[in-house]
C-alpha cells in the first residue's frame, strides 16, 4: 500500500510539473494526532499525551509525518498533494471522558496511511518568487483516501484488536499560518480536522462477515456522526523551479 501511494504522489507531481516548473514547493509536515469518536475524550484539538484519570499516567505520543507537494497557481491559490503515515488512539480512562465511558474502559490504537489532494487558499498574497519576507493565514480542503485497521473487541476484552485492513475516504479541513523568512524556504503551523466516512476507526462499528462470526459484537456509541481524526503540527517546504522568461 505504501509503494502504491508513493507512486500515485510521484505521478501527480509529474503531471503538475509538465510544462513549466514554476512556483513549486516540496517538504514535510510533522506533528501530533488526536481522534474524535465513540471512545475516550472528545476534545477537538489535543495532540499532546493524555493523562489517565485514575493514575495520572501519560499516554504515548501519537504522531503523524507527511510528505507534501504544492503547485502555486497564483499568489492566493495552491494545488497540494500529500502522503501521510499516522497513529491514532484513545482510551475511556483518559481525563475528559464522559463518566459512562470511564466505567466502560474501552481503548484502541490504529494506524493510518493516507494520500490526499487539496486546494489551499491564502488570505494574503504569498509570493514565493519574492526575496522579501512573506506571511499569510490560509485554509485548505480537498479529498483524502486512507487505509486503516478494521477493529473489533473480543468478548470480555476492552482493548480493540484488528482483523482486517480497510480503505475509506475522508475530507480534510485545514487552517494554518505560514511565513517565508528567506528566499527558498517556507514554514508554517497547521491544524487539519479530517472527517472520515468510517464509523469504525475505534472498533465501535465493526463490519460483520459470515467468515468472521467470532468477531461479531454489538455496536456501541452513537451513529449520528462518523469518526474524525485531527493532525496538528508544523510544515517545512523548499521552494524551487524555473520561471518563464519573457525577455525579448
Amino acid at each position: 500500500m505504501k509503494h502504491k501511494q508513493i507512486s500515485i504522489l510521484l505521478f501527480l507531481i509529474f503531471i503538475l510539473n509538465s510544462g513549466y516548473s514554476q512556483n513549486n514547493e516540496i517538504g514535510i509536515f510533522f506533528g501530533g494526532t488526536n481522534y474524535i469518536g465513540d471512545v475516550g475524550p472528545t476534545t477537538y484539538i489535543n495532540p499532546l499525551p493524555k493523562k489517565n484519570y485514575l493514575s495520572d499516567e501519560l499516554s504515548e505520543f501519537n504522531s503523524v509525518i507527511s510528505i507534501i507537494y504544492k503547485k502555486n497557481i497564483s499568489k492566493r491559490i495552491a494545488l497540494r498533494g500529500g502522503l501521510s503515515i499516522a497513529e491514532i488512539s484513545s482510551n475511556d480512562l483518559w481525563k475528559g471522558s464522559s463518566n459512562y465511558r470511564k466505567s466502560r474502559e474501552k481503548s484502541f490504537k490504529n494506524n493510518l496511511e493516507e494520500i490526499n489532494v487539496s486546494l489551499e487558499f491564502n488570505f494574503r498574497e504569498f509570493d514565493t518568487t519574492s526575496d522579501n519576507f512573506q506571511y499569510s493565514p490560509y485554509v485548505r480542503s480537498g479529498l483524502s483516501y486512507f487505509r486503516f485497521d478494521d477493529l473489533f473487541y473480543p468478548e470480555g476484552i476492552n482493548q480493540a484488536q484488528s482483523f482486517a485492513k480497510h480503505n475509506e475516504f475522508s475530507i480534510p479541513i485545514s487552517v494554518g499560518f505560514k511565513i517565508k523568512p528567506i528566499k527558498s524556504f517556507a514554514i508554517g503551523f497547521e491544524i487539519t480536522a479530517n472527517h472520515s466516512f468510517s464509523e469504525n476507526l475505534d472498533g465501535s462499528y465493526p463490519k460483520r462477515f459470515e467468515d468472521y462470526e467470532l468477531y461479531s459484537q454489538k455496536s456501541f456509541g452513537g451513529n449520528l456522526s462518523q469518526d474524525w481524526y485531527v493532525f496538528t503540527g508544523f510544515t517545512l517546504t523548499y521552494i524551487f523551479g524555473n520561471y518563464e522568461c519573457y525577455c525579448p
